[in-house]
């Protein structure tokens, strides 16, 4: 038998070997073999591979911190006019693909947004989908049960409402009004009156800014603005920028010759000179009619940057008629307003019931009761995404005192619709290369 003190000194021996023999890891013939394939894979990379691209200067800031920590803003988006887009845009951004059968794909989508029509059994209605910045329609879908159907969305069949108050709210800008310009006001809800217009400091308690006055259709609140800041043939006068009581001309119908011109007929805004018409007007109860044609058009100006393009169906018409109608500043803030539209005003419960747009939008509501022939109009026009616009849509639907679908939630199904057909438009592309 050993001693106990030379077992101890056995096992502490034993112990440090192998302590060194795992720190000096796998035998060296272990690693030959991944030596040799890191060489000969840095060989093939160099010799098919392409070289490294030079640092372009304006990227140096994202390899050199800039000495300040405040975040760099992004750059501010510029509006370009050409043949395919006018949108607000980032320089680097690479253009959309486009679909092969462009016009199979347009006629699918007529289709589709003519069924959400019909299934609302809607008396009248009509839905328009418009390319921003080229001004391309995409889409034109009628429906009346009520006799023939054709051109419903080329005439002004319907009061504007309160979509009339983005050219209010334009004009206020125009005059210097910031978002921020506070009102308080009382009642209006339906209908406006007089005394509803006269400073009431016991009454008007609820109090906003012409900022949240817009996307929460507050009737009061933008009549006083208007008779504050305003005057009849201001509003007129915006009226004609933003394309009213003028013809709307746009070329090739669908299924139509290509060598065929077609005409809108025209919106109209009767702006009366009396105090209490005028504001009736600017809130959107005045004699103001409009087509969902030039109410899509009316949305993709605020969706460029304050461009107003003229509609168009043929590839071959440029943007050479194109001319500014509102100041980017002031088309910026429109958009921002109307993108709270369907997130917290008005369109905020179509929007946010299933099925839901994955896209953003913005846009304006309009509804209005005829209660002499019992008609009910509802409108909207808007776009999406929100913060980038690719496409303006429009939709009125005049109902009965019964009524299946409204112009809110019929205009978000028709964007639905299109992006999922550009989503499969991409796919194709994909696909095709």
């Amino acid at each position: 038998m050993q001693p106990l003190a030379t077992v101890i000194a056995r096992r502490r021996r034993h112990a440090h070997t192998t302590i060194l023999a795992q720190r000096r890891g796998p035998p060296p013939i272990v690693l030959v073999p991944l030596a040799a394939g890191f060489c000969l894979a840095v060989v093939v990379d160099r010799a098919l591979g392409e070289p490294p691209a030079p640092l372009d200067p304006a990227d140096a800031s994202a390899v050199t911190p800039a000495p300040s920590r405040e975040p760099t803003p992004p750059p501010a988006p510029t509006v370009e006019i050409g043949d395919a887009v006018l949108r607000p845009h980032a320089a680097s951004t690479p253009p959309a693909p486009v679909a092969v059968d462009q016009r199979a794909g347009e006629r699918v989508l007529t289709r589709a947004l003519t069924k959400v029509l019909v299934d609302g059994k809607t008396p009248y209605g009509a839905t328009v989908l418009l390319e921003v910045g080229s001004g391309r329609v995409l889409a034109i879908a009628e429906h009346s049960t009520r006799g023939d159907a054709e051109g419903l969305a080329l005439r002004p069949m319907a009061p504007a409402a309160s979509v009339f108050k983005i050219v209010t709210s334009s004009a206020l800008l125009r005059a210097g009004v910031p978002a921020s310009e506070r009102v308080c006001a009382r009642g209006g809800m339906r209908r406006l009156q007089e005394r509803l217009l006269v400073d009431d400091a016991r009454k008007d308690r609820d109090c906003t800014t012409l900022f949240d006055a817009l996307p929460r259709s507050q009737n009061t609140a933008i009549a006083k603005l208007a008779l504050k800041h305003l005057d009849p043939e201001a509003l007129r006068e915006e009226a004609r920028r933003f394309g009213f009581d003028a013809p709307l001309a746009i070329s090739t119908l669908p299924n139509a010759p290509l060598d065929e011109r077609h005409q809108a007929s025209p919106s109209v805004a009767l702006i009366p000179d009396d105090p209490f018409g005028f504001a009736e007007s600017a809130s959107g109860f005045g004699d103001v009619k409009l087509s969902a044609l030039h109410g899509a058009v009316l949305a993709s100006v605020v969706a460029t940057g304050g461009v107003l393009v003229p509609p168009r169906l043929t590839d071959h018409d440029g943007a050479g008629d194109a001319r500014r109608v509102l100041d980017e500043r002031h088309a910026e803030t429109l958009r921002r307003m109307m993108a709270e539209t369907v997130t917290n005003g008005t369109a905020r419960r179509a929007f946010a019931s299933g099925p839901r747009l994955k896209h953003g939008a913005a846009g304006k509501t309009g509804s209005l009761t005829d209660y002499t022939t019992g008609l009910d109009t509802s409108w909207f026009v808007g776009f999406a995404p929100a913060d980038r616009p690719q496409v303006a849509v429009a939709t009125v639907v005049v109902n009965q005192g019964k009524w299946h679908v409204k112009a809110p939630w019929v205009a978000k199904e028709a964007l639905r619709s299109y992006f999922a057909a550009k989503e499969r438009e991409q796919k194709a592309v994909v696909a095709r290369r």
